[in-house]
């Protein structure tokens, strides 16, 4: 089905751009991810993932994908609004430039540049 979808998507561009076709030399296809990817429940969850109240951080999505320099960033499952957003582009912000240098910053530490 991927394959026919491909063959779709370039007939359809070579209508803009005839002969497109010729020029492609390897086409490679995807199963877009779920959710269910990336929380790891093998059934999926309709409703979401049980969270405690009492250890949040048990529940927490990781902002890293199985796709190389892809990050959930600008949302959150558990905080709603500026709250959620905030936490996940910090989170983003540890995975790209790392957890000790975004800690000195946060905390103000001195001799560490942005």
């Amino acid at each position: 089905m991927k394959g026919r979808v491909a063959d779709e998507c370039i007939r359809l561009a070579e209508r803009v751009m005839p002969g497109l076709r010729g020029w492609v030399s390897g086409c490679y296809t995807s199963t877009p991810l779920t959710y269910r990817d990336y929380t790891g429940a093998p059934e999926g969850t309709a409703y979401g993932l049980r969270k405690d109240y009492r250890n949040p951080l048990a529940a927490l999505l990781s902002v890293r994908t199985p796709v190389p320099n892809l990050f959930l960033t600008g949302q959150n499952l558990m905080l709603h609004g500026v709250h959620g957003v905030t936490m996940t582009a910090l989170f983003t912000c540890a995975e790209v430039l790392g957890r000790e240098r975004i800690w000195n910053i946060v905390t103000n530490k001195k001799g560490v540049e942005i």
